[in-house]
């Protein structure tokens, strides 16, 4: 009963911290939003008057799922696909971003891409798609993006990153090292684009998220095993991310810039 009491507390302080956040008519780019923590994010922004572009790659039927979900709020919804890898497709992106909202107040590069290999068995061409996906495509986000954060009063980008920027695992040479890459590339940005444009730059680290795709990717033996290795004991929440980002977008946080927030419940310490 007290785990119950304490999981509602924390959903009406989330409630409350949301409400008291200004969004309205502010305009966003979320990457990798039709599913898990991106869409959380969406949603979250939507659900506080905001408008929000939201991008994606090739999977249609998340988009369709994902346009079924946020239908009531079409008129602030726009959705483009396109592969942020790709500089021609970011750019083009930009371009319907300027033409339907003019401006941008904040960026989210939650798109992200992995494959489990040992080091000996990571093909040279994947380690590239990684980075590809995971440094240069968040990287090109940005660049692009400037001239339309330029415009805004309160320019934000949030980069997702993951606790494993901070951990090596084994098997995942790619996406560690594309992690930490992330972490540098938020600090290298906001160094940069704060002073110039007042475009302050962050990342959010989230550990293993209970996600559609987490659920498919690991067993629930699995997903016991490490939540019971985390002192919350606990794994993530889609809403704790979502907490997370918001609150570096708002007023609230003007005076955090070039920070690495984990978001994992402790998992770091043990």
């Amino acid at each position: 009963m007290r785990h119950v009491i304490k999981r509602i507390a924390k959903r009406l302080t989330s409630k409350i911290m949301r409400w008291h956040m200004n969004f309205k008519d502010k305009v966003f780019l979320i990457t990798g939003s039709t599913s898990g923590i991106g869409q959380g994010i969406a949603k979250a922004l939507l659900e506080k008057g905001a408008k929000v572009v939201i991008n994606y790659a090739h999977n249609e039927e998340n988009a369709k799922k994902t346009k079924e979900l946020l239908k009531k709020y079409e008129s602030n919804t726009l959705y483009i696909k396109a592969d942020i890898s790709n500089e021609k497709s970011v750019i083009e992106m930009y371009n319907k971003i300027e033409e339907r909202f003019s401006k941008l107040d904040g960026l989210v590069n939650n798109a992200a891409y992995d494959k489990i290999f040992s080091i000996e068995d990571l093909p040279v061409e994947e380690f590239k798609k990684e980075l590809d996906v995971n440094v240069i495509a968040r990287w090109m986000c940005i660049k692009y993006g400037i001239p339309l954060l330029k415009k805004s009063k309160m320019p934000r980008v949030v980069n997702i990153a993951s606790r494993l920027a901070d951990r090596p695992a084994e098997n995942s040479i790619a996406y560690c090292t594309c992690e930490a890459a992330t972490v540098m590339l938020t600090k290298c940005c906001a160094l940069e684009l704060t002073s110039k444009y007042n475009i302050k730059v962050n990342t959010v680290s989230p550990s293993l998220t209970l996600t559609p795709l987490a659920k498919q990717s690991y067993t629930e033996e699995e997903i016991q095993l490490t939540a019971k290795k985390n002192p919350s004991r606990r794994l993530g929440e889609v809403e704790d991310t979502v907490n997370a980002v918001l609150f570096l977008l708002s007023e609230e946080a003007d005076y955090i810039n070039g920070e690495n927030l984990n978001v994992n419940g402790g998992i770091l310490l043990v």
